[in-house]
């Protein structure tokens, strides 16, 4: 009961996110489709302006500018003649970049409407489905509470659960994630100074590659002395896998999740939240993905060492390793 309290508290929140996000998307579409209309006409007036200067050139009204240069009676008249003609070339030339520049604009305005526009329907297909998972759920609990004779005692715990969860379980996340996300950015201590030949290793200078490798234990004592929140805050790796615990007022949570490597735009070791748990309770996989784009647990070598990537990344025997190269 108090798992599926959780679940339809947390889904409730995703539900409001999807709902904001779809009214962002709603805005979003119609500037989108004002700006198409106003690219529209801009197209409509440069395409005639251009019409024109090609008709000239195709129509030969656009007399070869040399053999007037080579009639003119002198050579003030033949450099007057070659100005002009260069003037009215360089007129001509912008008339048709400015149509080059409105239709792209257009296309532009178009693609970026379509992508709104399916993003707009995934979270509409979001919203349903989570509303109808949300509504099952309900269902489930108050067909329990209806049949159990202690159904009332039971609708007060899930209530006092589900507010306690609200004002103890959801700040105390986002405590610690937000902890957790400023600290990966102090990671460069670990690769420059003193701590270089504590945690580099296996330098080839051939290659320019290096294996950079902290224990768990180190790993929270950084943290630990970059932050007094990480007293109650422990790490371990294992299995390829992070594992943060904590514990505050009495109250038990945890977080599970992996480093995976991206090359999108830049080199970043991006994390992924598998699972969250409160007082033993899985949260949602809704939640694990809001946190996990609220909350950025990654790190980009290359914002603070320059010409630096990760290449592997294992977390094993509680051990991080990484293999970057320069």
């Amino acid at each position: 009961m108090l798992q599926k309290g959780l679940n339809l508290a947390e889904l409730d929140q995703e539900i409001a996110r999807l709902s904001a996000q779809d009214s962002k998307l709603a805005v979003q579409i119609a500037e989108t489709e004002q700006s198409i209309a106003s690219n529209q006409e801009n197209v409509e007036k440069t395409r005639e302006h251009a019409g024109k200067v090609l008709r000239a050139y195709y129509m030969g009204e656009r007399v070869n500018v040399w053999m007037l240069v080579l009639s003119a009676r002198s050579m003030s008249d033949a450099i007057s003649i070659y100005e002009y003609f260069n003037l009215l070339v360089q007129n001509d030339h912008r008339t048709l970049n400015a149509y080059a520049d409105s239709y792209n604009g257009l296309l532009a305005a178009r693609e970026l409407l379509q992508k709104e526009r399916q993003e707009l329907a995934e979270v509409k297909a979001s919203f349903v489905a989570q509303r109808e998972k949300a509504a099952t759920i309900a269902q489930e609990i108050e067909a329990v509470i209806a049949t159990n004779p202690d159904g009332e005692t039971l609708r007060q715990e899930l209530d006092r659960f589900t507010v306690e969860w609200k004002e103890k379980g959801v700040p105390m996340f986002r405590k610690y994630l937000s902890s957790i996300s400023d600290a990966m950015q102090s990671l460069p201590e670990l690769l420059t100074g003193k701590n270089a030949s504590t945690y580099i290793k296996d330098i080839d200078f051939k290659t320019g590659s290096m294996v950079f490798a902290i224990s768990d234990e180190d790993l929270t004592s950084f943290f630990r002395s970059k932050n007094p929140l990480f007293s109650n805050i422990s790490f371990r790796f294992e299995n390829d896998e992070l594992f943060a615990s904590g514990q505050e007022d009495g109250v038990d949570v945890s977080i599970r999740g992996h480093y995976t490597i991206e090359n999108k735009t830049v080199n970043k070791l991006q994390f992924h939240v598998d699972q969250l748990t409160y007082s033993g309770f899985v949260l949602p996989e809704t939640s694990n993905r809001s946190l996990e784009e609220e909350f950025d647990l990654g790190f980009t070598p290359s914002l603070f060492l320059k010409g630096i990537s990760v290449t592997e990344v294992s977390m094993k025997g509680g051990v991080l390793r990484l293999k970057i190269k320069q």
